[in-house]
């Protein structure tokens, strides 16, 4: 046998093997009705799975952003009776004159500077000018 005689047979081989493996693949089913069956009940338990958690997430998430927001609300709260009882002592134990630190409303340190006052009435700072940095008081 020539070397080109090994080579075609080896083909052929190959080819005739090709054939059996495929016809023999077309002619069992995927499954059964059974076993199609149990993989659809798997997924299906395993899609509720997921959606479990997904939802347990989901309800975690909720309690969070509640406890922030009732924690900000709270935090809030506490910022304001703290301004109030700072305004309060100013007003009774201030004894400054004229010059006006504190805004009337605690929102009122939200808003920004008051532009209606002099740069001069600083009380923190009272020779502080505006240019300044920190660094050269």
């Amino acid at each position: 046998m020539t070397s080109m005689e090994i080579w075609a047979l080896t083909i052929v081989i190959a080819i005739i093997t090709a054939l059996i493996g495929f016809a023999v693949g077309r002619r069992q089913a995927p499954g059964n009705d059974n076993q199609v069956k149990e993989i659809a009940e798997s997924y299906d338990r395993q899609l509720a799975e997921k959606q479990a958690e997904l939802d347990e997430y989901k309800q975690k998430v909720h309690a969070h952003y509640d406890k922030t927001a009732q924690t900000f609300k709270d935090m809030a709260g506490s910022y304001k009776e703290l301004f109030d009882h700072l305004s309060h002592g100013y007003e009774e134990l201030g004894n400054l004159s004229d010059q006006r630190v504190l805004p009337d409303r605690a929102g009122a340190l939200l808003d920004g500077p008051d532009t209606n006052t002099a740069k001069e009435s600083n009380f923190i700072h009272p020779n502080h000018k505006g240019d300044e940095d920190a660094l050269t008081r």
